[in-house]
C-alpha cells in the first residue's frame, strides 16, 4: 500500500449533487457521497465493467486486456477495482489504447491499492479516466470495504462481464449485486475441470450470457451501424512485440498452429494467447484444424 504523491486534487460528490452518477442513484444502498481523482463515467455513454480472477491465467488476462481494448475503441467505458489479475488486466487495455477507464477503490482515493498498480493508477489518470472510492481520504484498504465496494462497480455498469473466477471469487459478489440491480451479466466459458472456470461456468447455467467476443457485447449494448456491429479499424502499429511476430509469420501464406510455433521461436502457451487476441482484434481468423491466416 503507497498513498500517491499529490492527494489534494480530489472532489466530493454527495448524493443529490448535479454530477452525482445518474446509474448509482438507482441502485439499493447508494454510497452517500463519493471520493474522486479525476472523472467520473460519461452517463451519456455506454460502461462495461471487466473483473475476474486476481490468480488469473494467461488467457484470462490475455482475454480481458482484448475485449477492454476493443470496447473503449467503440466509444464504450470500461470501469474495474484496480485489483491485480483480470482488474488490471481490463485497465491495461484500455489505457494501451490511450482512452479512459475508471477504478473503484476499497481505500481512500490517496492510496494505491495493490502497490504494484502505482504505474496504472497514475495512467488512469493521464488519459482522462477516474479514481472512485466511498470511503474517506486515509483509509487503508480494510477487507470489508471491497466487497461493499462492488456494488459501486456494477451499479456505474450497463453490463458486467466476468473473466474467470473461482467458486467463492470476490468477482462472484460484484455478480450478485449486477443480477440484484437489473443488470446483464456475461461470462466466459472455461474448461469443466478448471477451477478458474467453475464461477463463470456457474453463471451461465444461471441464466448469463456466453461471452465469445467483444462484439457480443456491443450488440447487446445496442452499437450498430446501419445493421452491422462496428468494426476496430485495424492498425499494424497497435500490436504488441510477440503480436508482431505471429502477423508477420502469417503474412505470406496460411500456418498450422505447430508451424507457427517452430517459425517464431516461442512456447505454444504464448502462441495460443497472441494468436487468440490477434483474433479477437481482427487481425488473423482460424481456417480449419487449427490452421490460421492474416484476415484480408
Amino acid at each position: 500500500m503507497i498513498k500517491t504523491k499529490k492527494f489534494t486534487d480530489y472532489r466530493v460528490v454527495k448524493k443529490g449533487d448535479s454530477d452525482y452518477p445518474e446509474r448509482l442513484e438507482r441502485i439499493k444502498d447508494a454510497p452517500e457521497k463519493l471520493y474522486v481523482r479525476g472523472n467520473l463515467p460519461d452517463p451519456k455513454k455506454k460502461t462495461v465493467s471487466i473483473v475476474g480472477a486476481r490468480n488469473c491465467t494467461e488467457y484470462g488476462s490475455t482475454l480481458a486486456k482484448t475485449i477492454a481494448r476493443i470496447l473503449s475503441l467503440n466509444d464504450v467505458q470500461v470501469i474495474s477495482g484496480l485489483a491485480m489479475g483480470i482488474d488490471t488486466a481490463g485497465h491495461i487495455g484500455v489505457i494501451e489504447v490511450e482512452k479512459p477507464t475508471f477504478a473503484v477503490m476499497g481505500c481512500g482515493v490517496d492510496i494505491c491499492f495493490p502497490r504494484h498498480n502505482s504505474n496504472v493508477y497514475e495512467r488512469i489518470l493521464d488519459y482522462g479516466g477516474g479514481i472512485i472510492s466511498e470511503v474517506d481520504i486515509g483509509t487503508p484498504p480494510l477487507p470489508y470495504n471491497f466487497p461493499l465496494r462492488n456494488r459501486i462497480i456494477s451499479g456505474l455498469s450497463d453490463v458486467v462481464i466476468v473473466v474467470e473466477a473461482r467458486d467463492k471469487s470476490g468477482s462472484l459478489i460484484t455478480a450478485d449485486y449486477a443480477l440484484e440491480q437489473g443488470k446483464t451479466i456475461f461470462a466466459c466459458p472455461g474448461r469443466v475441470r478448471d477451477s478458474l472456470s467453475r464461477g463463470t461456468n456457474n453463471l451461465i447455467k444461471q441464466g448469463a450470457y456466453i461471452l465469445t467476443s467483444a462484439d457480443d457485447v456491443l450488440e447487446h449494448l445496442g452499437l450498430i451501424v446501419d445493421g452491422l456491429i462496428p468494426k476496430v479499424e485495424k492498425d499494424v502499429s497497435t500490436l504488441d512485440y510477440y503480436e508482431k511476430i505471429v502477423f508477420d509469420a502469417l503474412k505470406e501464406e496460411t500456418l498450422h498452429i505447430d508451424q507457427i510455433v517452430e517459425k517464431v521461436k516461442l512456447p505454444i502457451t504464448k502462441c495460443l494467447n497472441t494468436i487468440m487476441s490477434l483474433e479477437l482484434n481482427g487481425f488473423v481468423e482460424t481456417t480449419i484444424n487449427n490452421y490460421y491466416r492474416q484476415v484480408e
